[in-house]
């Protein structure tokens, strides 16, 4: 049985990590797994949309397999390599390959778990997820939720996980903005999927260019991210599918785009 499925809806692809028994903890197979399923979603330019789901209603991903790290030693727990550099091991979880991603967070998100939902663009949950950045527990620190998770619900929120390492629920998580939507578990890869469709029905080059301006001007001050991302704008503006969207919006009709 893999530890990553892949799964494809029309234009949307489903990465759900499979290792229930484990909670979909970040062992070695899962993670090499995980990874193959990202490269294929990266490659293939018939999927504009990833949704990142957990199997079954306990976990989304409990993290770290901190079993098998004990097992492996401190070069497990650090996931270090033969000649790998403190930068290249813990970069983001989740790569970003310029596509739209939502988390489908069924379950309990922790560590690793919560970093990889805190990489993607949109977040929902079911109404008994928890979330954690429990890392300072166990002798550890986020190495990327120290950096994602100020960004998305301010300093004195943030503080307060990363700090703590307390979980919160579903209600508290939507309450400061870490999740759009709350939704019952047997709802939530459905809700998932149906928003995914809403977004991939709009113009595949406005949707990534529009994600990556917003990026931009999170991580630039305002003047400078508009002067960077001018010449996309303009790519976006003067594109086929800037016609096509004007002409199927006169004609009353659903667009074909054709990304160019």
């Amino acid at each position: 049985m893999p530890y990553v499925t892949y799964e494809k809806r029309g234009h949307v692809a489903i990465m759900t990590l499979n290792r229930p028994e484990r909670m979909n903890a970040l062992g070695r197979e899962l993670s090499a797994e995980l990874r193959e399923a990202e490269a294929q979603f990266a490659t293939d330019d018939d999927v504009w949309l990833g949704i990142y789901t957990g199997a079954g209603d306990r976990a989304f991903c409990a993290g770290l397999d901190l079993k098998e790290a004990a097992e492996r030693g401190s070069d497990a727990v650090a996931g270090a390599s033969s000649g790998s550099s403190p930068i290249s091991r813990f970069e983001r979880i989740a790569p970003d390959h310029g596509k739209p991603t939502i988390a489908a967070i069924n379950g309990a998100a922790y560590g690793g778990g919560l970093e990889m939902a805190l990489t993607c663009d949109i977040r929902i949950c079911s109404d008994s997820a928890r979330m954690a950045l429990a890392e300072v527990k166990v002798g550890l620190c986020p190495p990327g939720g120290s950096f994602n998770l100020p960004r998305l619900v301010g300093l004195s929120n943030s503080m307060w996980l990363l700090l703590s390492g307390e979980p919160v629920d579903a209600e508290e998580a939507l309450r400061m903005g870490l999740v759009t939507r709350v939704v019952p578990y047997p709802e939530l890869l459905d809700t998932a999927v149906a928003m995914g469709e809403t977004i991939v029905a709009n113009a595949p080059l406005a949707v990534r260019a529009t994600r990556k301006l917003a990026h931009l001007g999170i991580e630039m001050p305002r003047d400078y991210a508009r002067r960077m991302g001018a010449m996309l704008i303009e790519s976006v503006w003067s594109s086929e599918d800037a016609v096509e969207g004007a002409r199927a919006f006169a004609e009353r009709r659903a667009p074909d785009w054709q990304m160019r």
